[in-house]
């Protein structure tokens, strides 16, 4: 039976089971356990990955573990980001070398064989993206059926990812349970302790592969708020059984900015109502109170970043250190900048960023956080952008550059082209829509028919002014 801590009211609840909450008030909770004693000699010598550290993990037999080679991630020197940045020693830990390319990998591997071992047949979650895409797989791997609830809105990268993994995939517009009555269906939340026991590692791995000292900082988006907690708790454990020493080491927690807060303002760790307290991922805090303890006790601080700064880290980092990461992992270079001129980073400390998914994961966010900014991504985001709109997409602009057209309009012009149904067309029309570089222009009655004009809206001139520009440039450059 093992004990948990419940992240609300400190509750200790008893459990043998896998899903496990508050008795008394429902809420999270957390598992407790003493960290063991560990020869470092042996850890060092056991390959690398999240099970490298099972003497830190639940129980389970290497003959029964469900690993698709998650874990034993870079930590890369980052010189060219730092000297834009102004820090000296700037590391980047890259977590979107994981399996499915997000941290949640090192939770999955955890849960998904424990819940083998318990003869589970399926698991079930409620998911916009990441944790899905990271349970389909293992479940996959682990030969367990995996029932996924989706919002609409969810990233098509992440949904070709739980198809493709043969999940059952449902789509939602409400944040309701999708676990199965059957009582051998496990249902999963971000918040399930035993993913939160594999996220850990990546504090194993940071402090191992520096080699067993803590850095300066460490820079991790919140999200949850469960894997910077978890990363303070790896530390502690580590100090606990004496593989590191007591150095100091301030955890920075990063969200985006609400309305109220002014630039760069630092946050207590209380979500203000009506945004979220998360990365682009999963919106519940379940770890609120447990993140802000976490930076509370090691010294550090809460950071907020714009959605324009976020787009424009996500290019700057693509740019210098060849990492495509997703908008919300690239909010940890966005809070960088201001927390040095500010004083909370110092420029010769060493300073971890945690870069917790891949960008080819959630290409349509770069295109959300830019309409929210109002802008269209500058010359260094202008690729990222590119990809997603494609020939067909950017055909579709160009059209309407010259005046505003109805959907069967814009087929007729396009199928002398190429071959395309008014279906594929009035698709693409709709994901232009949502990215902010079209709109609908009204509605006309014609023949008991209601038609639809579209017509561009300045990020989409704008758009193709800047792809005009580029092209005007690359034409010029070939004949040089």
């Amino acid at each position: 039976m093992a004990r948990f801590r419940c992240v609300g009211c400190s509750r200790i609840t008893v459990s043998d089971g896998l899903e496990v909450s508050c008795e008394g008030c429902g809420s999270a909770v957390v598992l407790v356990d003493q960290g063991p004693k560990v020869d470092r000699e042996r850890l060092e010598n056991l390959p690398s990955g999240v099970w490298r550290y099972r003497a830190f993990l639940p129980d389970a037999p290497m003959d029964e573990i469900v690993t698709l080679g998650e874990g034993g991630t870079p930590l890369l020197p980052a010189e060219r980001l730092g000297k834009e940045l102004g820090l000296a020693n700037l590391l980047i830990k890259d977590e979107s070398r994981n399996p499915t390319g997000s941290f949640i990998d090192r939770g999955s591997t955890v849960l998904v064989t424990l819940a083998r071992r318990a003869g589970a047949r399926e698991c079930a979650c409620v998911t916009t993206g990441n944790l899905g895409a990271s349970l389909a797989a293992y479940c996959a791997k682990g030969g367990i059926s995996a029932l996924i609830r989706i919002h609409p809105s969810t990233d098509r990268g992440k949904l070709y990812q739980m198809l493709a993994y043969g999940a059952q995939v449902v789509a939602s517009s409400h944040r309701s349970d999708a676990g199965n009555p059957d009582e051998n269906s496990l249902s999963v939340t971000a918040g399930n302790p035993y993913i939160l026991e594999g996220e850990k590692t990546t504090a194993f791995e940071i402090l191992q592969d520096l080699g067993w000292k803590a850095p300066d900082v460490i820079v991790v988006p919140v999200g949850t708020g469960g894997h910077l907690s978890m990363i303070w708790k790896g530390i502690g454990q580590l100090r606990d059984c004496g593989l590191v020493g007591r150095s100091r080491c301030r955890l920075l927690g990063v969200q985006f900015e609400s309305p109220r807060q002014s630039k760069g303002q630092r946050w207590s760790g209380s979500s203000p109502r009506g945004e979220p307290f998360t990365e682009l991922e999963e919106s519940e805090p379940f770890f609120r109170k447990e993140a802000s303890k976490a930076m509370r006790e090691s010294g550090g601080a809460g950071l907020a970043t714009t959605a324009a700064e976020t787009v424009r880290a996500t290019g700057l980092l693509a740019r210098t250190e060849g990492i495509f990461s997703e908008p919300a992992s690239a909010s940890v270079v966005a809070s960088l900048e201001s927390a040095v001129r500010r004083g909370i980073i110092h420029r010769d400390e060493t300073v971890v960023c945690v870069i917790t998914g891949a960008g080819l994961k959630d290409t349509k966010a770069i295109s959300r956080l830019a309409k929210a900014a109002r802008r269209v991504p500058v010359r260094e985001d202008y690729a990222l952008a590119r990809m997603q709109i494609g020939e067909t997409k950017l055909a579709l602009l160009r059209l309407l550059a010259d005046k505003p057209c109805y959907g069967y309009e814009l087929w007729q012009a396009m199928a002398l082209r190429r071959k395309i149904t008014t279906a594929s067309v009035y698709q693409h029309l709709a994901e232009l829509e949502g990215m902010g570089l079209v709109r609908r222009a009204g509605a006309v009655s014609a023949g008991g028919r209601e038609r639809v004009p579209y017509s561009l809206t300045r990020n989409g001139t704008d758009f193709l002014r800047m792809a005009g520009s580029l092209e005007r440039e690359s034409r010029k450059e070939g004949r040089a």
